[in-house]
């Protein structure tokens, strides 16, 4: 992608009404294939190109569902085929279609149904009985860039129609930091060659982090496989608990962060990058003239997490006493218990890592932070 920029090729969104299953040539562009978007078989994209080659184009959304409705067509591979940009030629929002797309697949299954029973020919609709199966596209904002990126990587592995760190790159190249393409290039040169970088460099990376991957040490200590992404090519990062526990709320996917570390070149892997610090990416000047001025607070928040368990032998109550070793801090954590309704407190970081767990073991419902 990165290289189809350089050299001002594009790369397309893939279309529904353009796309094949592998990628093809659209002009002087690149169009995206269908076989690489999730929740999409590569026996529904070539039945796609063939009812696509006997009955024409698919003019719009509707349309598409009815025509595609007794193959395998659901609503996972539809609201896919939207979030990647399928649909993007009819001229409606990704975020309409987002609205609709349950109930245009009921409409259409409805007339289907009602047809094979004899009650209807969807060829010899009336005006009427046509205007009966359409769905009125509701007027709701459309999703922001940002949103609309996370949607793609979400179903694609890609960024599309741009690139988070498109706003950032700028402004880390200021700051001293290099590209991870020219890293992996670098890492791929004839060893005569005179190399940029070498084993144990000190280098600093922007990027936006794509995966994040937990893992406990034999110590019981936490560390973390962590995918970093800027548009240039993917690096991954080997975080330990001492980063793990500054980093904060900062470590969650499609955060863009900035990253100072030491390279690691090993000649049987990829680069990796074991990271001492994983900072924040500050606002330009004018932003950080305008935090100058604004007023600050005369305390910081004080956060608390509460967990609500069944009881106090719940193994999920027994576990998290184990898993507090590897979140030492000083945050306040209450557990409830709700059949004595009885409470008990604990010392941990909040650590974004400590509440996906808790939300994992016992439910979203019964987990909350709260600041005052």
């Amino acid at each position: 992608i990165a290289e189809c920029r350089d050299m001002g090729i594009r790369l397309l969104p893939p279309d529904i009404n353009e796309s094949d299953d592998a990628f093809t040539v659209s002009g002087s562009d690149i169009r995206y294939g269908l076989v690489a978007v999730k929740n999409i078989g590569r026996g529904f994209i070539q039945t796609l190109m063939a009812e696509r080659a006997s009955g024409g184009k698919f003019s719009d959304f509707e349309e598409f569902c009815r025509r595609m409705i007794n193959t395998d067509l659901n609503r996972r591979s539809l609201e896919s085929l939207i979030k990647c940009g399928g649909f993007d030629s009819f001229g409606f929002r990704r975020s309409q279609l987002m609205s609709v797309c349950q109930s245009v697949l009921d409409s259409v299954s409805e007339s289907v149904r009602r047809n094979v029973e004899g009650q209807m020919d969807l060829l010899g609709l009336d005006a009427s009985d046509s205007e009966a199966v359409r769905v009125r596209y509701p007027d709701v904002p459309e999703y922001t860039a940002q949103e609309k990126m996370r949607m793609e990587h979400e179903v694609t592995g890609l960024y599309l129609t741009g690139h988070p760190m498109d706003e950032y790159r700028d402004r880390v190249r200021r700051m001293g930091a290099v590209s991870i393409g020219s890293v992996l290039t670098d890492a791929d040169g004839d060893e005569q060659e005179r190399r940029r970088f070498s084993d144990g460099q000190s280098v600093t990376l922007g990027g936006v982090i794509s995966a994040v991957k937990m893992k406990t040490t034999k110590n019981n200590s936490l560390m973390a496989y962590i995918t970093l992404d800027d548009g240039t090519g993917t690096m991954e990062l080997l975080a330990f608990q001492r980063v793990l526990d500054a980093a904060g709320d900062r470590l969650r996917e499609h955060e863009a962060v900035r990253v100072k570390g030491q390279i690691s070149l090993r000649d049987e892997k990829e680069p990796q990058l074991t990271v001492d610090a994983i900072l924040p990416i500050p606002a330009d000047r004018e932003q950080h003239a305008e935090k100058e001025d604004t007023p600050k607070e005369d305390k910081p928040k004080q956060k608390k997490l509460y967990a609500r368990f069944p009881e106090e032998n719940d193994p999920a109550f027994l576990r998290l006493k184990k898993l507090l070793i590897m979140f030492p801090g000083t945050e306040q954590l209450v557990c409830v218990f709700t059949d004595t309704k009885k409470k008990l407190g604990a010392r941990c970081v909040i650590h974004p890592l400590l509440i996906a767990e808790l939300e994992q073991m016992l439910g979203a419902e019964n987990v909350a932070v709260s600041e005052k």
